[in-house]
């Protein structure tokens, strides 16, 4: 399924660039940022906060396993999300000083979009976890906590499976809308070597899980940009158009 997905965001992206390429568009960069941020640096930093993210994810699973006790497990739910937090605040820091040009503008603040819907709900999963482990209080519905808690899980995983779906769109920042020899987008704008070191972070950081079935959404993300960057054919900079 995200596979598909991510196949369907593909073709909406690879049309866009097909229509900037015919109707020679020219797009001219805001004038309120000096100048528009490198696409293999955006795209090199959005692979080391998926890393970032599946690292503490993975890290509180692990401590999860080891839990012995319901405070136990309480404990870590709330440390895990903290991290979580303090990982996508520092994230959207680093984004807010990023910028693209048309068609792509609105690609980053769509991320710190996700990232702030994310840092919300942590932080009602936090409120949950702490008013358990705090002493009973009257007038307070334990039993609705309870059910909220599968609610936000949901959540979660909705902002998590946009995200999936918005990574197609920074692949495509990667691509020469310069036509090749026969008329096709078919190369990058990264050489041979670059492209080489992307996919080498993408397969250090995330390893088989890449090719794993059942991924969870963050290393669904990665395994769609390492999959275009590897296997959908694409030439690089250095290579004859």
């Amino acid at each position: 399924m995200l596979a598909a997905t991510a196949t369907m965001a593909m073709s909406k992206w690879q049309y866009m660039a097909n229509a900037l390429l015919f109707a020679g568009a020219v797009c001219l960069a805001s004038p309120a940022w000096s100048a528009e941020t490198s696409h293999l640096a955006f795209v090199t930093e959005y692979v080391r906060e998926l890393s970032e993210i599946e690292n503490a994810r993975a890290a509180g699973a692990n401590e999860l396993s080891t839990a012995a006790t319901e405070a136990e497990t309480l404990l870590v739910a709330i440390h895990t999300g903290t991290v979580i937090q303090l990982r996508l605040r520092a994230d959207i820091g680093i984004l807010e000083q990023t910028h693209l040009d048309a068609p792509f503008e609105e690609l980053i603040p769509n991320i710190m979009r996700f990232y702030e819907e994310k840092i919300a709900l942590h932080q009602k999963m936090i409120d949950i976890a702490s008013a358990f482990l705090a002493a009973p209080k009257p007038n307070v519905d334990y039993g609705q906590m309870v059910a909220e808690m599968p609610k936000l899980r949901a959540l979660l995983d909705e902002v998590n499976r946009a995200l999936v779906e918005e990574t197609p769109a920074v692949f495509a920042t990667l691509i020469d809308l310069r036509p090749d020899s026969e008329g096709h987008v078919s190369h990058l704008i990264i050489t041979r070597s670059e492209r080489d070191e992307l996919e080498n972070e993408l397969t250090t950081d995330f390893g088989r899980q890449l090719g794993q079935k059942n991924q969870d959404y963050i290393v669904g993300a990665a395994s769609v940009l390492y999959t275009y960057l590897a296997k959908k054919g694409y030439k690089t900079a250095d290579e004859p158009y």
